[in-house]
């Protein structure tokens, strides 16, 4: 049997092996702009409009998320690593936002020029061990015609690109 380090290992090396988009979740709460950077955000449900992101309890955005209620998920694009790399803990908390094209929808931080935004209101906050569960609906969207989001994979950025499929025969 695998002890408990070894089959935390095989379980990190799994997941290095499951390529995620990359956001920015932001909020602002009394007064000041918070965000983070994350990998773990999924549609719910189109009945209603909801998504979910899993956020570390520690994180710096945490408590304020859940204080405020009302936050902005931004996709990120291909050419955004360095707002990425900013928001994962590059810069100080303070200086985050300093990168990037950042401006307000009612109160909620959002980068102009994301892949995509999707302004939520929380529904729930759902814990479990060291991480928070946000259920969000979804209460507006914005998006560029283009699609070209920044993804995370095996601990580095990577690119993507539409397969081309060769027909049979």
């Amino acid at each position: 049997m695998l002890s408990q380090d070894l089959r935390t290992e095989h379980f990190r090396q799994s997941m290095r092996r499951v390529a995620s988009t990359v956001s920015v979740i932001t909020c602002t709460h009394d007064g000041r702009r918070h965000g983070i950077t994350v990998t773990s955000v999924t549609a719910l449900s189109f009945a209603p409009m909801s998504i979910l992101a899993c956020i570390n309890r520690k994180s710096s955005i945490s408590m304020p998320l859940k204080e405020e209620g009302r936050y902005c998920i931004n996709v990120l694009r291909a050419s955004q690593a360095d707002i990425s790399n900013s928001f994962s803990g590059g810069c100080p908390t303070e200086r985050r936002f300093d990168i990037g094209e950042w401006t307000e929808k009612e109160g909620v931080p959002y980068l102009r020029s994301a892949q995509a935004n999707l302004f939520c209101e929380m529904d729930q906050a759902i814990s479990y061990a060291t991480h928070d569960i946000i259920i969000g609906r979804v209460a507006g969207v914005a998006f560029a015609a283009d699609v070209d989001p920044l993804i995370y994979q095996n601990g580095a950025y990577a690119l993507t690109s539409p397969m081309v499929l060769q027909k049979a025969g």
